[in-house]
């Protein structure tokens, strides 16, 4: 196993002139899961590695700043602030970044298993089971995975004056909205400096205007420009606790502990394009039946799998076989013990070729208003993602 290089003050590089160099404490207020070396696992000597954060650093600094770019400007751009492999003229970047591990935290498990059980258990008290369920253990792979809690780093920069804008407005988008390691998107692995008070509404939304490009970025690129955003006085569980609410919303069940249908349309979607249901099934919940996939917008593939053996389980997933996936564009996150933002990233919601179930059946994810008004969850918005903010 490598080692961590003691930080020696003698060893400390001299700042050239015209150069920045910045420092900042942080602590993760939330659970760290992967981003080391070894899928889904933290890295076993520093926690957080230098070249991760690089490459949040990146991603945030398209999101706010690619406003109003063409792609080759947006390259170029990139390429200056962050570098460029051979192929674009190897350019070298001029951010020089440093990792200090100060606590590498402890390892804990979302998920067990009882004795005699074979459905892991979640322990709420360490992560949420529904934004956790891919650490769990499951047919195909049996193992519980596990998180770090507890972790702090330093984090040092250093990069000239002329770039000082770019960077600063990277940073400010990572630590307000990103994080490190797995499922930042869902609030793993969320950083804030030790010494920073919590941001209000008023605070966020002034660096915003300073720092958020204004214009359509490049297409495809995730930006922050035409996103909408909100912060909540709630926390990060609870946050969790209302999307599983919003995402699984079910009818009253016929017998007391035993759920309902659903009152999305997809399951009786799946239901009628596959040309098979159980018996208990074949009336839809919505007359007549909206085949459309609205909660695909939040993110593919989303795995269907239904308890009776006569429902068709499959999956939601791109239409093109050369797309495995698309990120939701999503994002909720602590920013204090009671406090969280909830993000909707201005990006597309439906991959190049469109979406598909896994039999290669095309879907509609687009709802019209008149169907909006049909589902209840929504509650008349015809946008899912929008309906869920509105509704924190």
């Amino acid at each position: 196993m490598r080692k961590v290089p003691v930080f020696q003050e003698e060893y400390h590089p001299k700042l050239k002139s015209g150069w920045i160099e910045l420092e900042r404490t942080y602590r993760l207020l939330t659970p760290l899961f992967g981003g080391g070396v070894n899928p889904k696992y933290a890295d076993p000597v520093s926690a957080v590695r230098a070249t991760e954060i690089k490459g949040q650093l990146r991603f945030w600094w398209r999101a706010a700043r690619a406003g109003g770019l063409s792609l080759q400007a947006m390259r170029e751009q990139e390429a200056e602030l962050f570098g460029a492999s051979s192929g674009d003229k190897g350019l070298a970047s001029p951010l020089v970044l440093e990792i200090e591990p100060l606590d590498l935290g402890q390892e804990r498990e979302p998920f067990y298993l009882e004795p005699g059980k074979s459905f892991p258990k979640n322990r709420p008290e360490i992560a949420p089971g529904y934004v956790a369920f891919p650490l769990q253990s499951n047919r195909q792979d049996p193992k519980n995975y596990p998180v770090r809690v507890g972790v702090r780093f330093r984090l040092r920069l250093r990069y000239p004056e002329r770039v000082r804008q770019e960077i600063e407005a990277a940073l400010w988008a990572w630590e307000h909205f990103g994080g490190v390691g797995g499922r930042t998107r869902r609030g793993f692995g969320a950083i804030w400096p030790e010494d920073a008070t919590p941001p209000t509404q008023q605070a966020i939304q002034a660096e915003w205007n300073k720092f958020v490009r204004k214009g359509e970025a490049p297409e495809g690129v995730p930006s922050l420009s035409g996103a909408r955003w909100r912060l909540v006085e709630r926390s990060w569980r609870e946050v969790a606790d209302l999307y599983q609410k919003f995402r699984q919303a079910r009818n009253a069940g016929q017998q007391p502990n035993r759920p309902g249908r659903s009152r999305w349309p997809e399951p009786d979607a799946i239901r009628n394009l596959l040309g098979r249901a159980a018996p208990k099934h074949r009336q839809p919940i919505l007359q007549p039946p909206i085949l459309k996939f609205p909660r695909a917008q939040f993110g593919l593939p989303i795995v269907v799998h239904f308890k009776d053996s006569d429902d068709p389980s499959t999956q939601i997933v791109p239409a093109s076989s050369e797309i495995e996936r698309l990120a939701s564009p999503l994002i909720f996150r602590p920013l204090a013990d009671k406090r969280s933002i909830v993000l909707i990233l201005n990006t597309p919601r439906t991959p190049p070729g469109g979406v598909a179930l896994q039999t290669g059946k095309a879907v509609d994810i687009q709802l019209t208003q008149s169907e909006a008004q049909r589902i209840t969850p929504l509650k008349g918005e015809a946008d899912p993602l929008l309906a869920f903010l509105n509704q924190l």
